[in-house]
C-alpha cells in the first residue's frame, strides 16, 4: 500500500472517530444538563483500550473518587506482591513450661497485618470462633495449664496510625471505618443485635454483641421507625475507647436487627478475648498487652501458623464488596515492602511514585488513604483511565476485569443498568459517599471495541440514586454508539 493510500485511510478513520465523538458529546451533555447535576461537578473520561481518549468532559479536573480508588490500591498490590501472596499470623509462647504445666512466660501472638484473620466470608472454618478454638487447642496441646505471664500481641509489622487522620469522626466507630492494624480479627467488626418489634418512635432494646468484647459499654438512643425506613443508626466513639454511643433509627422488625461496629483497638481487644476464652477453659493468665517490639527467634516457640487466603481472593473481595480494611492493610504492606515502613505515609508515597511511573501527572491526584473513605482524596477521571490502560497493557484486559465487579452480575454494581442492553458489557467499581458517586472500569461497546471509563459526580444535591439513573443513560449511549 502506498504512502498516499495509508494517509487517506488514517484520515478516514480519524474523521469517523471525530464524527462519533462529536455526535455523542451533545447527547451526553444533554444528560448532564439534567437537574440532578445542578451545581454539581461531573467528569467523564473514555479511552480506547489502546490509550486514545475518545471522550473528555471535564476529565482533567480533580474529583473525590470514593471507593473507586480501591482499584488503584489493589492493582498495585497485585503488581507488587503477586496473586499467590499470603499473610501469616503466628501464635506461640516465650519462656518455659514446667512439669506442672505452668508457662513461665507469655503467650505470644505475632500479627502480620492480615485483614482476613477470623473472617467468616472465607468459610465457617475460618470464622473467628473456629480460629479462637484453634489457638486454644494449640496452647492446650503442649500442656499449658496456667500462664504466669500475659498474652502479648505483637504489632510491629505496621508503624504509625492505624486509622487515616482525615477520616470522618462519624465513620471511625462503624465497621467500615475500623482502620488497619498490625493485628486484625473478624474484620475488626462486631455485630450489635437489637429488638426492633416495639411501637414506632420507641427506643430499641440492645440485646447482645457478637463476638463478645470484654469491657464494652453502649449507650443506645436508637429509635424504631417504619418497616421500610432502612438502617439509619450510627455508632460514635474514639477508636481506642470501649464506651460507645449509638444514635439514629432502625426499621420495625419481628426479627433481631443487626448493625455493625468497629472493634476498639483490635490488637488489645484480641488479647482480652483470648484471655477470657482461656479462662473459660480453666487456663488462667495475668492480663494482656500490645507490644511494638519484634521478638527474638530464640525467645519464641511457635505453636500455630495461620495463613490468609491468597491475595487474588483478597483483592476480589476488596473490590466486589468494597471492604475498606483490606485496602488499608494492602496500602501499609506496600509501604513496608518498598519503604521499609508499614505506615499510611509510606504506602501513599509508594502509590504516588508508581502512578508517576505510569505517566500519570503528579498534580492530577492527591491521595490520603488506600480505600477511598477519606473525602480528601482527589483524582482526575483522565488519570484514572490512564492507570487502567497501563494495567490492561501490563496484565491483559481479561486478567484485569476478573477483579472488577461485573455489572448486573456481582458486587456493588449487581443491580445497575437493569433495563439496558449493554448491562453485562461493563465491569465497574462504584464509589459513593454523601454527594459523591463514581464508576470506574472497563467496557465493550456494541461494535465489539474495548474501552476504559471513569465517571465522577461530586456535590450533587438530589442524591446518589438520581445520579445513578443518569449515569446508566450515559453508559447505554456509550455502549450503543462507540
Amino acid at each position: 500500500m502506498t504512502y498516499r493510500w495509508v494517509m487517506l485511510l488514517v484520515l478516514i478513520i480519524s474523521s469517523n472517530l471525530c464524527f462519533g465523538q462529536s455526535g455523542l458529546n451533545p447527547k451526553i451533555e444533554k444528560i448532564l444538563s439534567h437537574s440532578t447535576f445542578e451545581y454539581a461537578s461531573v467528569g467523564l473520561s473514555v479511552k480506547s483500550i489502546e490509550g486514545e481518549e475518545i471522550i473528555n468532559i471535564d476529565a482533567d479536573k480533580k474529583y473525590i473518587p470514593a471507593s473507586s480508588l480501591k482499584l488503584i490500591t489493589t492493582f498495585l498490590a497485585l503488581e507488587e506482591f503477586g496473586e499467590d501472596f499470603t499473610f501469616t499470623t503466628r501464635i506461640g509462647y516465650s519462656g518455659e513450661i514446667d512439669k506442672a504445666g505452668t508457662l513461665n512466660g507469655n503467650i505470644v501472638v505475632i500479627g502480620s497485618g492480615d485483614p482476613t484473620l477470623g473472617s467468616s466470608r472465607y468459610g465457617e472454618n475460618n470464622g473467628w470462633d473456629k480460629v479462637l478454638n484453634k489457638i486454644i487447642d494449640s496452647i492446650k496441646k503442649v500442656g499449658i495449664k496456667c500462664v504466669e505471664g500475659k498474652i502479648e500481641v505483637k504489632t510491629n509489622v505496621f508503624q504509625g496510625q492505624a486509622i487515616c487522620p482525615s477520616w470522618s469522626y462519624s465513620d471511625i466507630a462503624n465497621y467500615y471505618g475500623s482502620g488497619a492494624w498490625g493485628l486484625n480479627f473478624n474484620e475488626n467488626k462486631f455485630d450489635l443485635y437489637f429488638s426492633a418489634n416495639v411501637s414506632e418512635e420507641s427506643v430499641a432494646t440492645l440485646d447482645h454483641i457478637s463476638p463478645e468484647i470484654p469491657n464494652m459499654y453502649f449507650q443506645s438512643e436508637v429509635i424504631v421507625k417504619g418497616p421500610k425506613t432502612g438502617d439509619n443508626a450510627y455508632i460514635y466513639g474514639d477508636a481506642f475507647h470501649y464506651s460507645k454511643i449509638i444514635r439514629g433509627s432502625i426499621p420495625y422488625s419481628n426479627k433481631p436487627f443487626v448493625i455493625k461496629g468497629a472493634i476498639p483497638n483490635p490488637p488489645l481487644s484480641l488479647g482480652f478475648v483470648l484471655e477470657n476464652a482461656l479462662s473459660q477453659k480453666g487456663i488462667k493468665c495475668n492480663g494482656s498487652f500490645v507490644s511494638k517490639d519484634p521478638i527474638k527467634k530464640s525467645d519464641f516457640n511457635q505453636l500455630l501458623s495461620l495463613k490468609s487466603p491468597s491475595l487474588s481472593r483478597i483483592v476480589k473481595e476488596a473490590n466486589f464488596e468494597s471492604i475498606n480494611l483490606y485496602c488499608e492493610a494492602l496500602l501499609r504492606m506496600l509501604g513496608r515492602k518498598s519503604k521499609k515502613e508499614g505506615s499510611f505515609e509510606a504506602g501513599l508515597e509508594y502509590i504516588s511514585e508508581a502512578l508517576v511511573l505510569k505517566e500519570i501527572p503528579k498534580n492530577s491526584f492527591n491521595l490520603n488513604d488506600g480505600s477511598g473513605l477519606s473525602p480528601r482524596n482527589t483524582i482526575t477521571p483522565s488519570a484514572f483511565t490512564q492507570f487502567l490502560n497501563v494495567q490492561c497493557e501490563k496484565i491483559g484486559k481479561k486478567n484485569l476485569q476478573k477483579y472488577i465487579p461485573h455489572v448486573g452480575v456481582s458486587g456493588t454494581v449487581k443491580s445497575i443498568m437493569a433495563t439496558k442492553a449493554g448491562q453485562k458489557k461493563f465491569y465497574l467499581k462504584s464509589g459513593s459517599m454523601g454527594g459523591v458517586l463514581t464508576y470506574t472500569g472497563i467496557f465493550e461497546s456494541k461494535s465489539g471495541k474495548q474501552y476504559t471509563i471513569c465517571f465522577m459526580s461530586n456535590n450533587h444535591s438530589k442524591g446518589n440514586r438520581s445520579v445513578k439513573v443518569q449515569a446508566e443513560k450515559i453508559f447505554e449511549l456509550l455502549y450503543q454508539n462507540l
